[in-house]
């Protein structure tokens, strides 16, 4: 009796001293979720405790004033909050190992979900805020007959930057490019291509808008119409290189689940 319970606490100091450590990095990504957890629930307890010490320096808001003639301001948008989200648990799935495990698959599914909620929320309000803004201004009846708000000349002394697409685009590419590193060479390397062409019509445009702004003090009117600023040309070739680079990536693996194939 006195052999066995020995034994045992042998057995388990030596799992203590000496770790199985496939097991522990396994156990990572659950660590730092508990920490995470921890940071974020003493970060709302200290608010908690303090919030009536910090209440009296809070500025007072300031009353709404007149916005001035030509000028929008965007409307508020749950959205860029929600995408983000999407993206994190991801990561997270991805992070957790491999892609067979179903906690893994759970959270990148969700966050796929999530995210693409996100992105097509914000693309709808984004849509409507600019369908009205166009439709008449500020949306006031006085505006309505007024030219489109890309037409408008900004205020003396204001710089308001023109439309682009590749601030949009050029992330993309990078999550191309990241993809790559868990999916394979034709994901990679057809991120970088994206992200090429992104960066050279980025820097295009906002070469031109430099050359403008130093003639003009601020983007005429033609680099500001949103239909010519649409990189018409490089957009396809863009989309052209992402489907082949998912194409080349997936073939292979939906061949593999043919009948026959071995697999």
């Amino acid at each position: 009796m006195i052999n066995e319970l020995w034994t045992a606490i042998l057995e388990t100091t030596a799992r203590i001293i000496i770790p199985v450590w496939n097991d522990l990095i396994a156990l990572i990504p659950f660590a730092v979720a508990l920490l995470f957890l921890g940071m974020l629930g003493a970060i709302v307890y200290m608010w908690l405790r303090h919030a009536s010490d910090s209440r009296t320096r809070v500025p007072k808001p300031l009353p709404a004033g007149r916005q001035p003639a030509d000028m929008h301001l965007p409307g508020p948008s749950l959205w860029p909050f929600v995408a983000p989200v999407g993206l994190f648990f991801m990561v997270f799935g991805v992070a957790l190992g491999p892609l067979d495990s179903l906690v893994a698959l759970g959270l990148l599914a969700l966050g796929i979900v999530v995210a693409s909620i996100g992105v097509v929320g914000w693309y709808i309000d984004a849509g409507r805020e600019y369908v009205a803004v166009e439709a008449g201004g500020h949306g006031s009846e006085a505006d309505s007959v007024r030219p489109p708000a890309w037409a408008l000349t900004p205020p003396e002394g204001i710089h308001l930057p023109g439309p682009s697409a590749w601030p949009l685009l050029a992330p993309v590419g990078l999550l191309f490019l990241a993809s790559g590193l868990i999916f394979g060479a034709a994901m990679f390397i057809g991120g970088a291509i994206m992200a090429t062409i992104a960066s050279i019509g980025w820097l295009l445009d906002a070469g031109r808008e430099l050359d403008d702004v130093e003639q003009h003090g601020h983007p005429s009117a033609a680099d500001r119409d949103p239909e010519k600023a649409w990189p018409s040309r490089l957009i396809p070739v863009y989309f052209f290189v992402g489907a082949v680079a998912i194409l080349v990536t997936i073939v292979p693996w939906l061949a593999s689940l043919l009948p026959g194939s071995g697999a």
